[in-house]
Parts: C-alpha cells; structure tokens; sequence
C-alpha cells in the first residue's frame, strides 16, 4: 500500500467512527428520553412535581394521615426534620408497620403554634 492510500484509509476510518458515535450518542438520548417520560408518568405522584400550600393540599391519600414525605413535599421542611421531631416528640406520631404518619390535626396544631402572633400596635408609643 502506499502512504496516501493509508491515509484515504485513515480519514474513511475516522469519518466512520464519527458518524457511529453520533448515531450511538442519539440513541443512547432517545432511549433517556423514553425512560425519563415513563418515570414522569408512572412513578412521579403529583404531589412530588410542585409544592402545594397547606391550604389546598388534603391529607387525602390516607384520610386524615400524612406521610413524612408528603409533609416534607407540603411544607419545605427536610424529611430528617420530620423524623427529628417525632423522636423529641414535638409532634404526635403514628407508627403503622414500618411507617411512620402524622395525623392532619397535629400537623395543623404544629402551623397553629408556628405562625408569630400579630403586633397591636394602637397601643405602642412612638415618642
């Protein structure tokens, strides 16, 4: 062979090899791209895709009862916080197997006993 064949050779080979691994590279996106949409429409619960005021969110998966990760996903305070307070009992809890849940009222009593009182301030002087 001759050096300029070898170098025909060399430029195909690599020609090739680029367009392989864009071919691969868009596959391997495509298939991402299938399996992130199945884990958005079958293993995503709503409640995990926004947070919801307490106002509007219902305690409605388990009657009155909340999960810790509902109350993490309502609230903004970590997972870790929630199972913090349950163990200084700072907040009721209710153990069924291996769950742990909070009951609607305690979770409205703990916002209740949250929230500062408001300032009257008609009876402040300013002077």
């Amino acid at each position: 062979m001759s050096p300029p064949h070898i170098t025909e050779l060399a430029t195909q080979t690599a020609q090739i090899l680029d367009r392989l691994t864009e071919i691969i590279a868009q596959k391997v996106v495509n298939q991402l791209g299938q399996e992130l949409k199945r884990i958005y429409e079958t293993d995503l619960e709503p409640e995990q895709l926004h947070r919801p005021s307490v106002k509007s969110t219902q305690a409605s998966t388990h009657g009155s009862l909340w999960s810790i990760n509902k109350l993490a996903a309502d609230s903004g305070i970590q997972k870790g916080t929630w199972y913090k307070w349950i163990a200084q009992r700072r907040i009721p809890a209710v153990r069924l197997g291996r769950t742990v849940r909070i009951r609607d009222e305690d979770y409205r009593k703990l916002i209740q006993k949250s929230l500062r009182p408001e300032i009257n301030l008609s009876h402040r002087s300013f002077e």
